[in-house]
């Protein structure tokens, strides 16, 4: 009877394009690579990879074992998910992927609050930009993704999670920092520390300036950051001045390192999403997750009103 490791090893082969790198995917040594893919050789009585120095490439029966295999594999996942399905008790794996806001700042504490309802359940949390957030769901790595903004694929679901406001930030002895707030003419004559390509933030707060007649060829960007906890310290270095969301900066507000402006007749107000692949089929760990969300079954460590 043919085992389904072996599938699984062939697969993963294929989709590495190498040896050495399944063998680490799937956690076990090369020559047991090996000995798996002469045993699916030896059952099928053919030849199913072709092996030139380091490089694979497929036989035509290696081709339709490929095909059939990621077929075969998925509907075992699929049935493996139903059958959990049928049980009353919430459990089983939940992997986010989130950009810097939602998942430094807010998602913590919902997973945490989440746990506690449902302890059987193992949640993992990755923090990239959104970018990055939507080719992990596209990609099947992960189930759910938070994203600052809306994702504009046909591909995936998004649901409204919390709000959010993006503001300027100062260091305390800017000669700005006594204002309430800072007029775009301004904003476009100071050096401005920014986030990265990729990054929700940006895309959002680009677009709302921009709707305002300030281009991003008009602002002073000094310096380009990769996330939101860096571009704060830097504003607190007094290297220059930032627009960040509200989340971001309550402890360093609250010990008064930094100082908070809005945009004169710029509404910053944004809305942050979960968002998900467009599948008929969703696992019950994750509408019980989007459920907590929805029903706000959580408490924040501070509230923001944006």
């Amino acid at each position: 009877m043919l085992n389904t490791s072996l599938l699984r090893t062939f697969v993963t082969v294929v989709n590495k394009k190498s040896l050495s790198l399944a063998a680490q995917e799937i956690h076990i040594t090369q020559p047991a690579v090996s000995k798996h893919l002469n045993a699916l050789e030896t059952y099928f009585g053919v030849n199913l990879i072709e092996r030139r120095g380091r490089k694979i490439s497929l036989t035509p029966s290696g081709e339709l074992l490929y095909h059939n295999a990621n077929e075969i594999l998925k509907l075992l996942h699929k049935t493996e998910h139903e059958i959990k399905e049928l049980s009353t008790t919430v459990k089983g794996s939940l992997k986010i992927s989130a950009s810097s806001i939602p998942g430094h700042f807010i998602l913590p504490y919902i997973i945490g609050a989440f746990k506690n309802k449902y302890p059987e359940v193992q949640v993992s949390l990755q923090i990239s930009d959104s970018n990055h957030v939507i080719k992990h769901l596209l990609d099947d790595d992960v189930h759910l993704g938070a994203v600052g903004q809306e994702p504009q694929n046909k591909k995936l679901q998004f649901t409204n999670f919390v709000n959010d406001k993006l503001v300027v930030i100062t260091p305390p002895e800017h000669p700005l920092a006594n204002n309430e707030s800072i007029s775009i003419n301004q904003l476009a004559k100071e050096p401005l520390i920014w986030r990265e390509v990729g990054s929700g933030t940006r895309a959002v707060l680009e677009n709302k300036l921009s709707q305002s007649g300030l281009s991003f060829n008009d602002l002073n960007i000094i310096m380009e950051l990769g996330s939101t906890g860096a571009v704060v310290n830097a504003v607190e270095a007094g290297l220059g001045i930032s627009i960040v969301s509200q989340w971001a900066i309550f402890k360093e507000r609250q010990l008064e390192r930094i100082a908070v402006l809005d945009i004169e007749n710029l509404d910053l107000v944004r809305t942050l999403y979960l968002t998900y692949p467009r599948k008929r089929y969703r696992s019950k760990v994750i509408d019980a997750f989007l459920d907590f969300v929805k029903t706000g079954e959580y408490k924040l460590p501070h509230n923001i009103n944006a």
